[in-house]
């Protein structure tokens, strides 16, 4: 296993390099975990939010499986190598805390449950959803940078973090 200094805190973009995806952003990328060929499980600190996403069709609807699980800056994870990883799509997104610099979710962000975890399967319904809005969030990010990419990120990640609570707490 690979494991980072304690004291050095992951960047968005050493993380992309680190698992090979291309920076769009500096301060929000998407991760798809499936393409990546980690050889070594990585143990991190992270400066940055994020919301990762587990699916694996050939969980039954009744596994413990951790489906979403919501992350703060300053939160060690853990991102397992292929041979380690239990679900077919691992993907999500990270965000610095200063993509949310004025806007609506700068003062709401700490609302959201700090552990928000999910536990069991999401139904069909609620997989599309998580996908659709994670789409929605990569296909701003090729968008060439604007004064409104921040704000319609924002509200993506809002949206998605909303979900998160809704479909995690019942």
């Amino acid at each position: 296993m690979i494991q980072m200094n304690n004291s050095v805190l992951m960047t968005i973009d050493m993380f992309n390099k680190l698992t090979g995806h291309e920076t769009l952003h500096p301060q929000i990328c998407m991760i798809d975990l499936s393409k990546t060929n980690l050889s070594e499980d990585i143990r991190i600190m992270c400066d940055f939010y994020g919301l990762l996403y587990y699916n694996s069709p050939k969980q039954s609807k009744v596994s413990e499986k951790e489906w979403l699980r919501l992350i703060y800056p300053g939160e060690m994870i853990e991102i397992p190598s292929k041979q380690h990883r239990h679900a077919d799509y691992y993907s999500g997104v990270l965000f610095h805390p200063d993509l949310l610099c004025d806007t609506s979710l700068e003062n709401r962000i700490e609302t959201y449950p700090k552990r928000c975890r999910c536990r069991g399967a999401l139904t069909e319904h609620e997989q599309q959803i998580i996908t659709d809005n994670l789409q929605e969030i990569g296909e701003e990010l090729h968008h060439a940078i604007d004064r409104y990419s921040a704000s319609i990120i924002a509200s993506h990640i809002e949206l998605l973090l909303n979900y998160c609570v809704r479909f995690c707490s019942q």
